[in-house]
């Protein structure tokens, strides 16, 4: 009998629960930016991280296993990193102008499957909380956009 009371009266208290507002003054800005099938170009892309590279000191590219031309190419400008990622290699390295330059200067891939590629890099994170995953279609990051 005890614990159908409790159950009640948990019941009860979880209706009338609300959720307690969102110090806005004091949050960081999120923001997210699908790139869809319709991009002809990377211009959006390159535009998103150009703005992200001035403030990135780090990054990490993410690629999947079997894309050994990608992790190559990352290879030049970082080291692989340690991880528990049985299927991909995580490669992180210093933003240098000459990485700036390759990832600015790298055209739109051909290959359009599984998704309307903006980068051959499955994911490229930068240490100021920009994000560009799923091959470049989706963008994120906590500083406002350009």
């Amino acid at each position: 009998m005890e614990r159908k009371n409790l159950e009640n009266t948990l019941s009860e208290l979880v209706h009338v629960l609300k959720p307690a507002p969102f110090p806005s003054a004091n949050a960081t800005e999120h923001w997210s930016v699908e790139l869809d099938g319709t991009e002809e170009t990377n211009s959006r892309w390159r535009t998103y991280m150009s703005a992200a590279l001035k403030t990135a000191k780090t990054f990490e590219i993410h690629c999947w296993k079997e894309e050994t031309e990608c992790i190559g190419l990352a290879l030049r400008y970082g080291k692989r990193k340690d991880a528990d990622w049985r299927h991909g290699e995580i490669i992180a390295g210093d933003v240098t102008p000459e990485f700036i330059s390759l990832l600015l200067g790298l055209p739109k891939p051909t290959d359009t499957e599984p998704c309307n590629k903006m980068t051959p890099f499955f994911t490229i994170a930068l240490d100021n909380c920009f994000w560009s995953e799923h091959y470049g279609t989706e963008l994120s990051g906590t500083a406002g956009p350009t």
